[in-house]
Formats: C-alpha cells, sequence, structure tokens
C-alpha cells in the first residue's frame, strides 16, 4: 500500500529521500510556501532514470515557487495503479497533472477527465494525436532509435542484430524500436530475433541468454533502454562476449555510461530525465498562472559513444550534483 512517508522542504532533498521514498512506495511532498500544488506521476521509482526526474521535478517546483507532490507505482508495468495514484492526486485538489504514462491508451479515459478540469502536461511519454493534453516534453523516441540505427549501421555494416524490447504495446518501445528498424532499413544488418523484457534489468539477464542460445555469434544487441542493456551486460560478461557483441541501450543512464567507459558497452541515447520533468513543472505551474505554454519541447538525443562518453558523463554527474561532477 503506498502511503505518505516523508516530506522535506526542497533545500534538503537529496538522492537519499528519493531512494527511501521509492522502498516505501509513498508519496513526497516538496513544499515551498505557495498556493500551486503539481501531481508529479513518473511511472516508477525504482530506477536511476525515474529518480532523477523525481530530482528535476523538485528541481522546477522550487523554481516556480509551486509544490510538487510526488508518486509514483512500483514498477513500469503497474498501470491500474497508476490510474489510481492520479485519481487520488485530483481528490487531493492538485493545479495540475505532469504524468509519464505508463501505457498510452489505458491512461487515455482517465486522463480526458482530468484535463477537463486541470492542466495536464505529459513528459517521458507522449500520447499520440491526444487533443486534451496542455503539452509534451520529452525525447524524440523514433528520432533517438533511428539515430542508433545509423551507428549500428557504421559498426556492423554486414552484421546481426539481436533487439531486447520493452513493455509490449508501449509507445516509448514502438517508437525506439522502429527507429533503430528504420535507421538500418538501407543496409545489409540482419535483425535475427526480438525478446521482451518489460524495461527490467533482471528479465534482461533471461533475454540475453534467449538470444545467445539462437545466434551465439550476434554482431550486436540494442536494448531498448540502459536498465535492460545493463541486465544483457551480465549475461555477456557470464558467456564471456563482452565487448565480442556490440550492446548499446537508450537514456545515457549513469551505470550504462560508466559501462560505455569501460569499454563493455558501445553505445546509448541519451535522454534528459531531469531536465524533462524540471521543464514539465515549471510549465504546469505557468499554465496554472495563465500563461501560454508550448504543445511539444524536446530535450535532446545525442548519441553517447566511446568517444564522447567521458565529457557526457561530466555534464550529467554535475547537473545531478554527482560528487565526481565537476563544479
Amino acid at each position: 500500500m503506498r502511503r505518505l512517508c516523508v516530506a522535506l522542504l526542497l533545500t534538503g532533498f537529496s538522492l537519499l529521500a528519493v531512494g527511501f521514498l521509492a522502498a516505501c512506495g509513498g508519496q513526497l511532498a516538496v513544499t515551498p510556501d505557495t498556493g500551486i500544488r503539481i501531481g508529479f506521476v513518473p511511472k516508477a521509482l525504482n530506477q536511476e532514470y525515474w529518480v532523477n526526474t523525481a530530482h528535476g521535478a523538485a528541481a522546477g517546483g522550487k523554481n516556480a515557487h509551486a509544490t510538487v507532490l510526488t508518486e509514483a507505482g512500483q514498477a513500469d508495468t503497474q498501470v491500474d495503479e497508476q490510474i489510481n495514484i492520479v485519481q487520488n492526486l485530483v481528490s487531493e485538489k492538485v493545479s495540475a497533472l505532469v504524468i509519464a504514462p505508463t501505457d498510452s491508451d489505458l491512461l487515455k479515459p482517465v486522463l480526458d477527465q482530468v484535463a477537463k478540469k486541470i492542466p495536464v502536461i505529459l513528459f517521458d511519454s507522449p500520447i499520440p494525436g491526444w487533443k486534451p493534453q496542455t503539452g509534451f516534453v520529452g525525447t524524440p523516441n523514433r528520432g533517438g532509435g533511428e539515430r542508433m540505427g545509423h551507428y549500428l549501421a557504421k559498426v556492423i555494416p554486414h552484421g546481426t542484430l539481436g533487439i531486447i524490447r520493452g513493455i509490449p504495446g508501449s509507445q516509448v518501445d514502438i517508437d525506439r524500436v522502429d527507429g533503430v528498424l528504420a535507421g538500418i532499413k538501407s543496409t545489409h544488418i540482419k535483425v535475427v530475433k526480438e525478446v521482451s523484457a518489460n524495461f527490467d534489468r533482471e528479465q534482461a539477464v533471461g533475454a540475453m541468454e534467449d538470444i545467445l542460445q539462437t545466434n551465439p555469434h550476434v554482431s550486436a544487441v540494442f536494448c531498448a533502454n540502459d536498465q535492460m542493456a545493463l541486465g544483457a551486460l551480465q549475461s555477456l560478461e557470464a558467456n564471456n562476449a563482452t565487448g565480442r557483441v556490440k550492446l548499446v541501450g537508450f537514456d545515457g543512464a549513469i551505470e550504462a555510461t560508466q559501462a560505455i567507459i569501460a569499454h563493455k558497452m558501445f553505445a546509448t541515447v541519451a535522454q534528459d530525465p531531469y531536465g524533462m520533468a524540471r521543464i514539465a513543472v515549471q510549465e504546469a505551474v505557468a499554465k496554472v498562472k495563465g500563461h501560454s505554454v508550448p504543445q511539444n519541447v524536446n530535450t535532446g538525443d545525442p548519441l553517447v559513444t566511446q568517444q564522447n562518453a567521458q565529457a557526457y558523463l561530466k555534464i550529467a554527474e554535475k547537473k545531478l550534483g554527482h560528487p565526481n561532477g565537476s563544479t
């Protein structure tokens, strides 16, 4: 059962506190002295990516002098739980909602009702063609996938590719994989297998084993997020295939970037979870105040490879206040 675990002033907000929140499965209230309250609903708080969005939302609330209520389900797959969270936040009279929908189709009916009452800003995961949205902030997932496809076309021009997909039917997964396929369309690369691991690190270990058993000489594997790539890496290490199989991901996670620097992974498409959440919260506050906001904000999708990973890591760590980040 979700419950209120802790309320912290924004000046004391830390990764430790967010980690504690994730463990409790609860709600975090960041409370500057203001009347505007923003409901912030990531898909979960059990991964680096989503924890970073919570940091960004807190920063956005501080910058906009608003209270941010952050609440998430136990995992990306808990659609019903996210629907309940949305309904609870609305009943608590939040001024606006910022949400990364776990499932575009299943969340649409409840969000249709919410959008009649308060502004709804989507972040990270779009709902294609959904007109009631106030705005969307995030990465162009298909474009990022195409960027990765073009990279693979250079490093394995005549090779074979395995794909570890996320949650079946997820728009994020569809866009990223379709993008990769479009990027390699005019090449001699052959896709030999696609396996779903639900964006989950542990499930990706088995998915990678599956690919290796049927295609032991696969040239590269694309994972639709970095958590799955890190799970796949565990399998590659166990099979002494690290480096031989060109493993690539999507997100730009700190741990994945460190794996690229160590030459265990080859590339990832970087997102800006901190930035997209910060901007989304600030847009929500602006809309509540009666200002116009853009319909779409692209927070970028740079490709991180072994050539630029060190530089990217310094930038990412600095943004998050990581102790190893430059000052």
